[in-house]
């Protein structure tokens, strides 16, 4: 866990956190910030068990260097030791950060269901998204906007924001699962686990032929066959159809910040435009 800790990425939730906050002068704003970094901890290190990885940031993953055993009980730990921060905290905070950690749970149970579920609609797909990166960002917003004592109006519309936020950053991180580029995971990985994100989901829909669909689910599936699978979904369009649906989902969230005040929608605007890279 300390090691993750100490390669921390961008820190994008406690990053909008800090945006939605902007002006606010909480004492506990450090606090809040890094109990959403503890349940996205928590993520990573049940993530990299159910995916069997074997590097998270440039480094080995936790189950790699540790087991599967000691890695899913750290990430219990991340999950309490937020839980203690939210119940020190007060305020009804432990139940709103108890929901969030249910959500995020409860995604990560409809990612396992799903693996190799080559009929998979985009509304389901849609769902476990939302659960599984759309709450945590939304929390985020949530969290930030009321530590600078947001009203009601203020506090639906930085989540809406963040929770859409997150459905186009997750989109967009499936996409990466098809890219050449260096994506600070093992290109394929995904597609090796069964788990099919938007852009493969779109091109199953569209093969007719049926040959995407028996690619993936040969027994004999290997890394040897990505650059096949890559070819597939780009030639049938389903690359562009995962981009341009993370593009909606993105004004989307840009849409909700219309009716905040000029420096929390400025702020967070920035941080949005920090996520979506300009040749998405």
């Amino acid at each position: 866990m300390r090691a993750l800790a100490e390669r921390p990425g961008k820190r994008l939730r406690s990053v909008l956190l800090h945006a939605a906050a902007v002006g606010a002068t909480n004492p506990h704003l450090v606090r809040l910030a890094a109990l959403v970094e503890l349940l996205h901890l928590a993520s990573l290190l049940h993530d990299d068990v159910v995916d069997r990885g074997t590097s998270r940031r440039g480094a080995p993953s936790a189950r790699a260097t540790v087991g599967d055993e000691l890695a899913t009980l750290a990430g219990l730990a991340c999950f309490a030791l937020a839980g203690r921060e939210a119940a020190e905290l007060g305020d009804g905070l432990e139940t709103v950060v108890a929901r969030a950690a249910a959500g995020l749970a409860y995604g990560e149970i409809l990612d396992v269901e799903r693996a190799f579920d080559i009929d998979l609609s985009l509304p389901d797909y849609l769902e476990l998204v939302e659960r599984k990166t759309g709450d945590l960002f939304r929390l985020s917003c949530s969290l930030g906007a009321a530590a600078a004592g947001a009203d009601s109006d203020t506090l639906a519309a930085s989540g809406r924001f963040g929770a859409e936020l997150g459905v186009a950053f997750q989109i967009l991180d499936d996409c990466l699962d098809l890219a050449t580029i260096e994506s600070g995971k093992p290109v394929g990985t995904d597609h090796l686990l069964g788990l099919f994100g938007a852009p493969t989901l779109f091109a199953l829909a569209a093969d007719g032929t049926g040959e995407l669909a028996t690619l993936l689910l040969d027994p004999a599936f290997d890394r040897d066959d990505l650059p096949a699978v890559r070819a597939h979904v780009t030639a049938s369009g389903g690359l562009a159809a995962a981009h341009e649906l993370a593009r909606d989902r993105y004004q989307i969230a840009l849409a909700a910040l219309d009716g905040l005040d000029s420096p929390r929608r400025t702020s967070l605007t920035e941080v949005a435009a920090m996520i979506w890279p300009e040749s998405a």
